[in-house]
């Protein structure tokens, strides 16, 4: 059943309230917004449901509305009585705090002392743990790993059995992840504890802002075939949507100008809103561009603060509260501040850097205009000319509402593996019975009981290469005398209540002042810096005292140059749709160029198409003149390969415009290919645009052909090759096995260092590939590496395409405008002490003269 509603007027549902209740609503409010007119009948009528609405559009309230109706009833009828009746899971502990403190206020206000809330996350004391337990709320807010460590003791489940709501907030950011994944099975165990009690399944209502296709998150929330209501609510109100680029005359200013034209402009931004919160796609890039606004407004300077998920939580939530409380002009982030966290009135989202996602700018975007009788208002801020290509596309697909759809998860089973033990812990499930179970969740609908059975018997002892030795060791389930799940051994239940959850990271060094956390950095950083060298967190200069271990000591350092901080996990891909919008453009505008000399026609048809500047349109066009003068214009209807020498090394372009994953999938099997047909091996750099190997002479094909390294037959074996000789599989298993708890997190209370857990996971993994190459975590990481780290399946989808697309190669006597970029990854990749975005502007400010110099003579 899918219901998209847009606003209407009136407050009809507001009537089938439990009157205190009504009254308190339009006491408040004096009416219901669209999205709690629209979805509360929904809730109250005990249907499952999927709301999806702007930021700030009261979709939580309108949840909580059917909440707070059903507990008042229940007192009224003397049967509230204690044990949790509603649970709310949120993605951040942050946003877990938010609502827990939002929800006591309206209860405050309505006098309703009988309605108990309570929290429980990975930060919770032992002592408010011990509360919970012996008094557990009506109202529980959780994380989805808080959850599953609930689900996982009986003693604390018995306290779930009474559930009649289950509202999970921000939908999307956990379908996508395998903490989604657990909790989707997790749920279906809540089902089956609440019916074991002889009571119904928990009503599910799943909340979003930016999600698609509607469908699959329903099947996500609820579990494949069955039904429920999906609401969709349209803010009426137009957001501004603006796209500024310092570019001028040319598409990469002199060294420097960019960051300055950047900075000033977000100067005349702050000085003139009263709140402004700017996002940047790194983490090192809020740190760089809060550090400049804070140099460049010393007297705001205090008011001005970065955010980010590397930062201490003291620091974060300090600044949410300063923020919230109108005492910061203006907040530089990265993601951290994308989901509903309560943040107050903010005037201007301004995104530094094309955003690579049409929800993701939605997401930010809706971060402001809250405020009665305000739009959203947003600034799209290119900082070159690919930047310039895709903001312009990106603000019409938001004007369209053109969402990429979400990419799912299927059968993790390394999660699989964390929840048939926590099943093992109660001791009440056959192998039959838990499989029924995990396969009525989406992320397992397909699982083949030969897998889940394969999954079980490393459970039982590490699988077949190791079973015969180690399981002592690797044994974490067993089937017991009844033919039930079990565990061999009750240590099995302290390691799983201490390692629950899906969250792995890499060796990070904690940054101290004094005796105050400010954040961490990661390892490799901290290995490059001498004592005494200064370098960026929380926008701050800080001098380097003291590293030792996994702890560094700094103190503040006023009037030096910094160095920024890098941290490796944090490149955004570009969107496939966006990736085509941008493809489609530059065909669109090669064909103008091609067909009319007159640019001023073309600059023209820019300005009425994208809605941009006479210049940034000026400047594309000049950009695209380049290209056609050194080389040719990728377009849609070709690839063009480019071959550029640099003494005995060739640096070849492919200009593939489909994003980073899908060119990271493809590089590796053409690489592989090269090596194949022509020897060595090729130094690979991607990007969203395309990807480059650095390859000698000899290795190039003799006859100047490239087909037979993107021919589609053999294209999955020769990635499963490549991926066989890289360290992605590796990494990506140290972090399935930990998941999988083949190597806990955590040991007898303590927590395991980095480098031992890395150890172990690489002895491991060598031994599996040697003896056992189908273990099902082995092949959980390559499904990893393949699926989602990199996108296998477009890049095959790319491949289908090469079989009628014609190939174009060019041998350039110097860089091209448009493999500069491709260029410019290889330089941030190998600069790490330096300031590579300087770099960057002043080799492309010289490859423009040099073509200027072209012209003249």
């Amino acid at each position: 059943m899918v219901e998209t509603i847009t606003p209407t007027s009136g407050s009809t549902a507001a009537r089938a309230l439990h009157p205190t209740l009504a009254a308190w609503v339009a006491r408040r409010f004096g009416r219901l917004a669209p999205a709690q007119e629209q979805a509360l009948p929904h809730v109250l009528a005990g249907r499952d449901l999927l709301l999806t609405a702007p930021t700030g559009s009261g979709k939580t309230l309108a949840a909580f509305l059917g909440v707070f109706d059903g507990l008042a009833r229940a007192h009224d009828d003397g049967r509230i009585g204690p044990g949790v009746l509603a649970i709310y899971v949120s993605p951040l502990r942050a946003l877990a705090y938010d609502i827990e403190k939002n929800l006591r206020a309206p209860l405050e206000e309505l006098g309703w002392s009988f309605v108990e809330i309570g929290i429980r996350t990975g930060d919770t004391t032992a002592a408010e743990r011990a509360r919970l337990r012996r008094r557990p709320p009506h109202i529980l807010v959780t994380t989805p790993e808080s959850l599953l460590l609930l689900l996982a003791q009986p003693a604390q489940a018995s306290a779930l059995a009474r559930v009649r709501w289950v509202i999970v907030d921000e939908l999307h950011a956990l379908a996508e992840s395998k903490r989604g994944s657990l909790l989707a099975v997790g749920l279906e165990q809540l089902v089956d504890l609440c019916v074991a009690s002889g009571r119904p399944p928990p009503v599910r209502i799943g909340l979003s802002a930016t999600v698609h296709p509607l469908p699959l998150m329903r099947d996500f929330l609820c579990g494949p075939g069955r039904t429920a209501a999906i609401v969709e609510v349209h803010d009426d109100r137009e957001p501004e949507l603006e796209v500024f680029s310092p570019l001028r005359e040319h598409p990469y200013p002199a060294a420097g100008y960019t960051g300055m034209r950047i900075v000033a402009e977000l100067r005349d931004l702050i000085e003139t809103r009263r709140t402004t919160l700017v996002f940047t796609n790194t983490r090192s890039g809020a740190e760089a561009i809060g550090l400049r606004l804070r140099q460049a407004m010393p007297a705001l300077a205090e008011e001005i603060e970065v955010h980010h998920g590397s930062l201490d939580r003291s620091v974060r939530l300090d600044v949410e509260d300063r923020l919230k409380r109108g005492e910061l002009r203006a907040v530089v982030c990265s993601t951290s501040l994308e989901l509903g966290i309560d943040i107050g009135s903010v005037d201007t989202v301004v995104m530094v850097g094309a955003p690579k996602g049409v929800a993701r700018a939605l997401q930010r975007i809706g971060r402001s205009g809250h405020s009665l009788g305000e739009s959203s208002h947003g600034v799209l801020v290119a900082t070159n000319i690919n930047d310039l290509a895709e903001c312009v596309v990106t603000r019409r697909a938001m004007r369209r509402r053109e969402l990429e759809p979400l990419r799912l998860p299927e059968n993790p089973v390394d999660v699989l593996a964390q929840f048939l033990t926590v099943l093992a812990v109660s001791g009440n499930r056959t192998p039959d019975e838990a499989f029924a179970l995990v396969r009525r969740s989406h992320p397992f609908h397909s699982l083949r009981r030969a897998d889940f059975d394969r999954v079980l018997r490393y459970l039982e002892g590490g699988g077949a290469a190791l079973e015969r030795q180690y399981r002592p060791v690797f044994g974490k389930v067993t089937t017991t005398d009844d033919g039930k799940l079990g565990l061999p051994h009750p240590r099995v239940a302290r390691e799983l209540f201490q390692n629950i959850g899906t969250i792995n990271s890499d060796a990070m060094v904690t940054v101290r002042h004094r005796m105050r956390r400010i954040g961490q950095v990661e390892e490799s950083f901290v290995k490059r810096l001498s004592p005494g060298d200064v370098f960026v967190l929380q926008g701050r200069p800080y001098r380097l005292l003291e590293a030792k271990l996994l702890e560094a000591k700094v103190e503040p350092a006023k009037r030096a140059l910094p160095t920024v901080p890098r941290w490796n996990a944090n490149k955004i891909p570009l969107a496939s749709g966006l990736a085509r919008d941008v493809s489609s453009l530059r065909g669109a505008l090669a064909e103008r160029l091609a067909a009319d000399a007159d640019d001023e026609r073309t600059i023209a048809w820019l300005e009425r198409e994208y809605t941009i500047t006479t210049i940034n349109a000026a400047a594309l066009v000049r950009q695209f003149r380049l290209q056609a003068r050194v080389s040719h214009i990728p377009t849609p209807h070709f690839l063009l390969v480019e071959i550029h020498a640099d003494g005995d090394l060739r640096h070849v372009v492919f200009h593939a415009l489909v994003g980073r994953s899908v060119n990271d999938a493809l590089s590796r099997i053409v690489a592989r290919r090269v090596r194949e047909l022509h020897g060595g091996n090729a130094l690979v750099t991607i990007d969203d645009y395309g990807f480059m190997l650095g390859l000698r002479a000899e290795q190039l094909p003799p006859d100047g052909d490239w087909r037979p390294c993107f021919v589609r037959e053999g294209a999955e074996e020769a990635l499963r090759a490549a991926l066989l000789e890289s360290q992605l599989v590796k990494w990506q298993f140290r972090g399935v096995a930990q998941t999988a708890l083949m190597v806990p997190r955590r040991l007898r209370g303590e927590a395991r260092g980095q480098r031992q857990m890395q150890w172990s996971a690489e002895i491991i993994h060598d031994v599996l590939r040697r003896h056992e190459p189908d273990h099902p975590l082995l092949e959980e990481a390559f499904a990893e590496a393949s699926l989602r780290f990199l996108d296998r399946d477009g890049a095959l989808a790319f491949l289908d395409d090469m079989r009628t697309l014609p190939i174009t190669t060019v041998e350039t006597p110097r860089i091209s405008p448009f493999a500069f970029g491709i260029h410019a990854s290889r330089i941030r990749e190998t600069m790490m002490m330096e300031d590579p975005e300087a770099a960057i502007e002043r080799l492309f400010h010289e490859m423009y003269a040099r073509l200027d110099d072209d012209d003249t003579r």
